[in-house]
């Protein structure tokens, strides 16, 4: 989710300008459903292959709609003309769960818009200028990427053979040394606050300390969604040995989706699984990133008591 939405999404333009921001990464054969809640905010519903089927579109995006507290939806394809007829179903299906303002179709630099006797694109569709937004503008300025495709995310988490070795080497030496976990997280959460790098040897410590419970347990409950955090967990998945970047992949992971970048956290999330398959922290990640919660809606840490059931309601 945006927050705060752009300013100046004024017309298809602007929205198409925007959902690869919403996404973190241009869509492509794809079909993407987003939608504006009752508090004015730009939230991405779906984002699914043309491939999906028809129903499974559906069913997401009117559950989708209701968790968001959705007043209005837009629904865009990304793919051939050939696909109109099929858009055109989608939105009158999906208008009886939320009001479906739009629908789109974007081919080949142009966009079309399928709403019956609309007149805001020709016949021949207008041509797709994001340069001529000031959208991507505004939203690099507030910290937000759109990467060329998907697959792009997978290069955010490539590690660095060169820093792994300086990290392993780091880690013979600190594991006699190692003091409490807790107070390892929370001394390499201030200097990264501050701005600043973690040493090799403060990222051994770190490491180490992540493979504690309550080390780990520490570091979860800390993190939200600020961009020092997900600066931070990103250079450590990259610099950690294989054996220890399950814990800051998971972070990663909680990060990103907390920063409404659903892409970068299921990425995340797989480099977790298959670095340790059966650990907790990622089954409960996954099952709220399943669940299609809103980040806003989740307070964060858990009040106790919190029922989990409610949540993946």
């Amino acid at each position: 989710m945006l927050d705060p939405a752009p300013s100046v999404v004024h017309g298809p333009a602007d929205l198409l300008t925007t959902i690869p921001y919403v996404l973190g990464h241009h869509p492509h054969d794809s079909i993407v459903v987003v939608f504006v809640t009752g508090d004015g905010r730009l939230t991405c519903g779906l984002s699914v292959d043309r491939q999906a089927p028809d129903e499974f579109i559906i069913d997401q995006s009117s559950t989708a709609a209701a968790r968001a507290d959705a007043n209005r939806a837009f629904i865009v394809g990304y793919g051939p003309l050939s696909d109109r007829n099929r858009l055109i179903g989608l939105a009158d299906s999906l208008h009886m769960a939320v009001t479906v303002k739009a629908c789109l179709l974007v081919d080949d630099g142009r966009y079309f818009c399928l709403n019956g006797g609309c007149p805001c694109t020709p016949e021949h569709g207008a041509v797709l200028d994001p340069a001529g937004s000031v959208i991507a503008a505004e939203m690099t300025l507030s910290g937000r990427v759109a990467l060329p495709s998907r697959e792009h995310f997978d290069s955010f988490i490539e590690p660095d053979p060169d820093a792994q070795a300086r990290t392993s080497a780091a880690l013979n030496s600190v594991m006699e040394l190692l003091p409490d976990p807790v107070a390892v997280v929370h001394t390499s959460l201030d200097i990264a606050s501050a701005g600043d790098r973690l040493s090799d040897e403060q990222v051994a410590y770190l490491a180490v300390a992540l493979q504690d419970n309550n080390g780990r347990s520490a570091a979860w409950v800390a993190t939200t969604g600020e961009t020092w955090q997900h600066n931070l967990w990103l250079d450590l998945v990259r610099r950690v040995p294989e054996h220890c970047v399950a814990a800051p992949a998971n972070l990663v992971a909680w990060n990103a989706w907390r920063r409404s970048e659903p892409a970068l956290a299921w990425a995340a999330l797989s480099k977790a699984v298959h670095a340790l398959p059966d650990n907790t922290m990622s089954h409960l990640i996954g099952a709220v990133l399943t669940a299609g919660i809103n980040p806003a809606t989740l307070p964060w840490p858990l009040p106790e008591g919190t029922d989990l059931e409610v949540l993946f309601r």
